[in-house]
């Protein structure tokens, strides 16, 4: 019984880490991206990896970097990325009311290697196995790693005009992620447009803290702007 366990949460990992192959394509090039953008920050290629090993937030990893090369102070940098991946907790929520047979251990690791692309890939899967989402949710991860560590290894190799190149990563996932829900809602795209002219302003007044406080202030106007119909249809 106990090796027909092993065996039976070994073929559920595997499932799952072959159905986050598809996740890998993207995260390896966006990983680099982020290393490019860490690295020119100044920060060694050590700290580089080790942040996509123990904080792997993606987009917050690129906003963090990003803050770092434009002199950000640490509070400031904590409390965007707090703000901008509140989400997770939700997110990690929804997974761990539907995996089955867990616990605490799993649960944390679970949590700790959820992100949008994995989160959205269970969530629209029938399993509710949590060695299957460990298995997409983990293979994601390594390949952010993956991406980070050959970025370190070739950023000093190629010419600098190719490796600032990278930096535009950033704006073409905001892009990626901002394009669907803009296509789809007038309302998310008067949004998107008063967050961003919001943060303009307020840069001239508050620097780096204006990411967070036009993100706040964006979301307030998006709970009367924004129909809960298209909130709860799972379009946004």
């Amino acid at each position: 019984m106990f090796w027909r366990d092993i065996i039976s949460r070994t073929d559920k990992f595997i499932d799952g880490a072959k159905k986050g192959i598809p996740i890998t394509f993207g995260y390896v090039p966006m990983g680099i991206g982020y290393a490019a953008i860490a690295i020119k920050a100044g920060m060694t290629p050590f700290e580089t990896i080790s942040m996509s090993f123990l904080v792997y937030a993606g987009a917050g990893q690129i906003i963090a970097a990003s803050m770092v090369l434009s002199g950000a102070t640490a509070m400031a940098i904590i409390l965007t990325n707090f703000v901008v991946n509140l989400r997770y907790f939700v997110m990690s929520t929804c997974v761990l009311n539907k995996v089955e047979d867990s616990n605490t251990p799993l649960n944390i690791l679970a949590a700790h290697v959820t992100v949008d692309e994995s989160f959205a890939m269970f969530s629209l899967s029938d399993d509710s196995s949590i060695w299957t989402y460990l298995g997409i949710a983990i293979t994601a991860w390594l390949s952010w790693c993956l991406g980070a560590g050959i970025g370190v290894v070739l950023l000093d190799m190629l010419p600098v005009i190719v490796t600032n190149s990278f930096n535009i990563s950033l704006y073409a996932l905001f892009v990626a992620i901002l394009t669907p829900a803009v296509k789809e809602s007038k309302q998310i795209a008067l949004l998107v447009l008063i967050t961003a002219v919001l943060n303009i302003v307020l840069s001239q007044f508050l620097g780096n803290w204006s990411l967070i406080v036009s993100t706040l202030v964006g979301a307030a106007i998006g709970m009367y702007i924004v129909d809960d119909e298209y909130l709860i249809s799972g379009d946004a």
